[in-house]
């Protein structure tokens, strides 16, 4: 495991370019700033769900230490792409602070009352029954934990129902921050061109919240 870094944005991103020199969406992500967002240091215990090949719990598992936890949760089992993937890749990074959790769609499975953050990453418009797993992940979280969600911005389908955004792999962070409240959560931040990248039309939004 890398040293733990002072988790100022630029160290975060030091961190990531060397946990991940060839990823070049890794470094665009401006994971300082999620991370800042989340509010975790050494010792937090946090979640990635929708966690995928576990990119993003590597690097969370080198900002909370050897006494910290990452909970690396998903509903994949594919090889390449879910749980499988994922503990590969912590063999492979030498990470031990990690505990990988095979979820159900509409709840992760993480422990109650005991985060204080929870990462979702371009995979809350995958989340078709996101009612009882938000209510799931707020009863996840410590007094004061933070959910941050990044996910991509609709282009095109802004206007157009939930299902018609989500089977283009966008939400509207409008939608996405209206069904926040109503799961009982506080919109504490929200950057609706959090990454904007006009040459590829490719751009995301991120929202942070606590639970009321």
């Amino acid at each position: 495991m890398l040293p733990l870094c002072s988790q100022t944005p630029d160290d975060v991103q030091k961190l990531v370019e060397k946990l991940y020199p060839k990823n070049t969406r890794l470094k665009e992500i401006r994971m300082g700033e999620i991370v800042r967002e989340l509010g975790i240091h050494q010792a937090s215990q946090v979640a990635d769900v929708g966690c995928g090949q576990g990119d993003f719990s590597v690097i969370l598992s080198n900002l909370v230490g050897p006494t910290g936890k990452v909970y690396c949760e998903d509903v994949s089992d594919n090889k390449q792409f879910g749980l499988p993937a994922a503990k590969s890749k912590f063999k492979k990074q030498g990470v031990k602070n990690v505990t990988l959790v095979h979820g159900d769609p509409d709840n992760p499975k993480l422990p109650a009352a005991s985060l204080d953050g929870v990462l979702i990453v371009n995979a809350y418009h995958e989340m078709l029954k996101y009612e009882p797993m938000l209510r799931a992940l707020r009863e996840s979280l410590k007094p004061g934990g933070r959910l941050v969600i990044v996910d991509n911005t609709p282009n095109r389908t802004a206007q157009r129902p939930r299902e018609k955004q989500t089977n283009n792999h966008v939400l509207s962070s409008n939608l996405a921050a209206t069904e926040l409240e109503a799961a009982g959560f506080r919109i504490v931040d929200r950057l609706d061109s959090f990454i904007d990248n006009p040459d590829s039309e490719s751009s995301h939004w991120l929202i942070a919240a606590q639970a009321r």
